[in-house]
């Protein structure tokens, strides 16, 4: 039974990301065997389908997650290991938010990307974030409950000795605060992200750091970043996405 969970939320990820992956795709499908970097390529999933549509791909993460369905390069944002003018599309899907210097990340971007390039980044909505938060909160008590680490916090019996002798204590201080103000990206809290992640702010952002937007595009599904009602209300999901109340978008710029 644990199994098959654990196939279906996978199953219904993999259904998320290749769907947000195909609003990019008339992009990577005008020519064949363009060289494409992706950052963030995590496990490869995306990379693996470009791959077959006839690209040359280079997947990096600065964490790669194994096993892969595709080669991922470890490799950082900011200090990109490649020559200038060395890809004809840079392509992320929801890693942008997690940056915290990105400015310096735009810089590298742009030294590789060639000159008539084109760059794609799918980033998170304010819909995503508010919808997040609200399954958040309402899990954050059975969360608690069944937390040894975060019970400790709340236990005012705690003597000085207990404390010191807890390395942890701080660290798990830390991750109460971060439980509550819940960030989902390198902001201070997910407060902040729901201006920072508005359709506004991104194209914003993108200008301010010398892209020219040819398009923008509204992904298709709207959801959480919990797997609740995975496989559910999928033409529900898409009306929503349809009328602006998505989780992602899609910008495709050149430099």
């Amino acid at each position: 039974m644990k199994d098959s969970v654990v196939k279906d939320k996978t199953s219904w990820w993999g259904e998320i990301r290749e769907n947000e992956l195909n609003t990019a795709l008339d992009v990577f499908q005008e020519q064949k065997e363009l060289e494409i970097l992706e950052i963030g390529g995590r496990d490869g999933f995306q990379a693996n389908i470009i791959s077959k549509k006839g690209h040359n791909v280079t997947s990096i993460d600065i964490n790669p997650v194994f096993p892969q369905f595709y080669p991922v390069q470890n490799g950082t944002i900011n200090q990109l290991n490649f020559k200038e003018n060395s890809f004809d599309i840079i392509y992320s899907s929801n890693m942008l938010q997690e940056i915290q210097h990105i400015e310096e990340s735009f810089i590298e971007m742009k030294r590789v990307l060639k000159k008539d390039g084109i760059i794609i980044h799918i980033v998170p909505s304010s819909w995503w974030s508010l919808i997040t938060n609200f399954w958040h909160y309402c899990l954050i008590p059975k969360y608690l409950i069944k937390s040894k680490k975060f019970r400790k916090i709340f236990n005012s019996n705690l003597n000085e000795v207990q404390i010191k002798q807890n390395e942890n204590i701080k660290s798990d201080t830390k991750n109460l605060k971060r439980l509550f103000f819940h960030p989902l990206g390198a902001n201070v809290s997910f407060i902040h992200e729901i201006l920072y992640f508005s359709k506004i702010y991104w194209g914003k952002l993108f200008k301010k750091n010398g892209f020219t937007i040819i398009e923008q595009k509204n992904c298709p599904y709207f959801y959480s970043a919990y797997s609740i009602f995975r496989f559910k209300f999928r033409k529900f999901r898409k009306f929503l996405a349809s009328i602006g109340i998505t989780s992602c978008y899609c910008f495709i710029m050149k430099k």
